[in-house]
């Protein structure tokens, strides 16, 4: 079964049963949901009307949840800030991620053992694949090589900053991706991160910032993103 995490602008996969769970970590809200005979389960990161701002978020107790409800992969979509590469409104499959300085575990404690999980690959290339395949059977264009940093938020990033994450390989920038990722390469689940280029980072163009530009564009690529992760919960085989 697939797990869908939703980001701005994209809150909802149809209709859905909610389901709230009990974790270690706290409690956690679902949906489960299907489309044609297939069952999907879907998490609004910010819930639905926006109302949980990126620092806020209960990240292990919905990455736990996902665990909980029997996931077989996860595709989670992301608003992210164009530093280089893209243009506003790209689709984009993130490739690896900058978390530096991002607190974003399970293993709260060694009394186990000495953990340290290794990140080669935070995202499943064997998924990127099929996503991909799955995309242009749909006619959908979607683009390679998303390297996205994280910053805390909610405030924009400075043009110092940007210019920091761009001389670190950075070309997207999200406040939420690594957590997530993070997460849920811990726990051993393929990923796939899809991230909709919404704006340009601060200082690569002369504008200022806004969550209005953000939250238009979503509005503007809504559909094809829905349709995308519509397609990816009935055709993709995991």
């Amino acid at each position: 079964m697939l797990g869908i995490i939703g980001g701005s602008g994209f809150y909802s996969l149809g209709e859905g049963r909610e389901r709230k769970l009990k974790t270690p970590y706290g409690d956690a809200c679902v949906f489960e949901g299907k489309t044609g005979k297939k069952d999907f389960v879907f998490i609004p990161r910010h819930k639905r009307g926006h109302t949980l701002p990126p620092h806020a978020i209960n990240y292990r107790a919905n990455i736990w949840a996902l665990r909980e409800c029997g996931v077989d992969a996860v595709i989670a979509t992301y608003a992210c800030g164009i530093i280089s590469n893209y243009r506003s409104g790209d689709i984009i499959l993130a490739d690896d991620f900058l978390g530096l300085g991002i607190k974003a575990t399970f293993y709260d404690s060694f009394r186990k053992g000495v953990v340290h999980a290794d990140f080669l690959e935070p995202y499943s290339a064997v998924l990127q694949d099929k996503v991909m395949d799955i995309a242009k059977e749909n006619g959908i264009m979607l683009e390679k090589g998303g390297i996205v940093a994280t910053t805390i938020g909610p405030r924009f990033e400075t043009r110092a900053e940007i210019a920091a994450l761009k001389a670190l390989g950075a070309n997207l920038v999200s406040m939420t991706n690594a957590y997530e990722a993070s997460l849920i390469h811990e726990i051993r689940i393929p990923m796939v991160g899809i991230c909709i280029g919404t704006n340009y980072a601060s200082g690569q163009t002369n504008s200022r910032l806004s969550a209005n530009e953000v939250m238009g564009i979503m509005k503007v690529e809504e559909d094809q993103l829905e349709r995308l992760v519509k397609a990816l919960v009935s055709q993709l085989r995991i």
